[in-house]
């Protein structure tokens, strides 16, 4: 795929797993999807977030599906049907996110900053109901990204005696 290359391994590694997950599952929400492996593929800047902000993913994927649900039932009585993000959607705008924060490589959060800008999807609506914004992710993520320098090491603690 093009954007192999300009992620960062743990983002690839996120992304190949939620395209397996959405091949098993092909009805099933990219983005809840995305936010799973998010959750189970070990330490991450989103996962950080996402800890930071006090997010139980398990509860906002049952909302989310709650919420999928919900519109399924009400799709007869809508006029105009509101579309699920696409993976192919949340890889674009995330290399937008990780270029507007100028940073070199995309990384898991950019994957969530991206999700989060999916205004009428589910998984997103959950988030949203819970706190999470992309503007408290991204004021999150300033805050996580102080304390690390540029090679993904902790900047070592300086004791001042």
């Amino acid at each position: 795929m093009s954007w192999k290359g300009s992620f960062t391994d743990r983002a690839e590694d996120t992304l190949e797993c939620t395209m397996m997950a959405l091949k098993r599952a092909p009805t099933a929400l990219a983005t809840a999807e995305l936010l799973q492996t998010m959750e189970d593929s070990g330490p991450s800047l989103a996962r950080g977030i996402l800890t930071a902000l006090e997010v139980h993913v398990p509860e906002i994927l049952n909302r989310a599906n709650r919420i999928a649900d919900e519109r399924g039932s009400e799709l007869a009585l809508r006029r105009l049907r509101s579309q699920p993000a696409s993976l192919e959607m949340i890889i674009r705008r995330a290399s937008e996110e990780a270029a507007m924060l100028g940073h070199r490589r995309v990384g898991t959060e950019h994957l969530l900053l991206a999700m989060l800008s999916a205004h009428d999807d589910p998984t997103t609506c959950a988030l949203r109901a819970a706190g999470v914004t992309q503007d408290t992710a991204r004021g999150t993520l300033r805050r996580l990204l102080i304390s690390w320098t540029d090679d993904g090491c902790p900047k070592p603690r300086v004791n001042v005696a």
